[in-house]
């Protein structure tokens, strides 16, 4: 007995199929609800995405143990420091929804999402961004304000502080692992090489360009796991 088939005969065309298919996305995506539920799975299991990716960094290692970094810094309390203003980027995280339309061109619409500012400056306000320090020359006390969070994020290698010397000696300072001398005219303080970080390339810019392929996985995930129950 020959073999049968079965045999399936589109009548549609390449272009009534697409059209379909274009007008099926329109109703489930039509009145926003798929958007929000998508949207709001997709924030939250981001922020968790960047809190994670952040404590697994070379430099949140750095300046959340007692590293010589630390004492560089002379930072009191730098785990709470650094964890409260990671805490407070994941929670800026901000989405805008736009309806998705049809159109001659396709589909448009949808939601984006943003997080941290390219000037950085919803952290560089946060108290935990800065370091009250003292300092003392030719016998006059100072209090000063440090904002190391901007040297660290913007200054690169620049030369910060002039004049002084960092001398690592374990119970010293306010971070109990070095304190700041007064050395030689031609002496600076920069930031340790290796976190240096410039507005545009720095340990956070590295965190969210290595997860640009998760966060698109995200979003799709999420809008499809929203469609089927829509």
């Amino acid at each position: 007995m020959p073999q049968q088939f079965l045999v399936l005969r589109i009548k549609d065309t390449a272009g009534q199929i697409e059209r379909k298919i274009k007008d099926a996305l329109k109703r489930i995506f039509a009145d926003g609800r798929v958007l929000q539920v998508a949207g709001a799975a997709t924030a939250t299991k981001i922020r968790k995405l960047f809190i994670q990716k952040m404590h697994e960094s070379q430099t949140y290692i750095q300046l959340s143990t007692n590293s010589l970094t630390v004492g560089d810094f002379g930072l009191e309390h730098p785990k709470e420091k650094i964890d409260a203003i990671i805490e407070a980027w994941a929670q800026s995280l901000k989405l805008k929804f736009k309806l998705i339309k049809g159109s001659q061109l396709g589909i448009k619409g949808g939601f984006t999402i943003s997080m941290v500012r390219s000037n950085y400056a919803e952290v560089f306000r946060l108290p935990q961004a800065k370091q009250r320090a003292t300092s003392t020359r030719k016998a006059k006390t100072n209090q000063k304000i440090m904002p190391w969070l901007k040297w660290l994020l913007m200054e690169g290698d620049k030369k910060i502080i002039i004049g002084y010397d960092v001398v690592f000696r374990q119970g010293a300072g306010r971070s109990g692992l070095a304190i700041m001398v007064q050395g030689k005219k031609f002496r600076s303080w920069s930031v340790p090489y290796g976190i240096s970080g410039t507005k545009d390339k720095n340990f956070v810019t590295e965190v969210l360009h290595k997860m640009e392929g998760d966060i698109i996985n995200i979003m799709m995930s999420e809008l499809a796991r929203a469609a089927r129950k829509a």
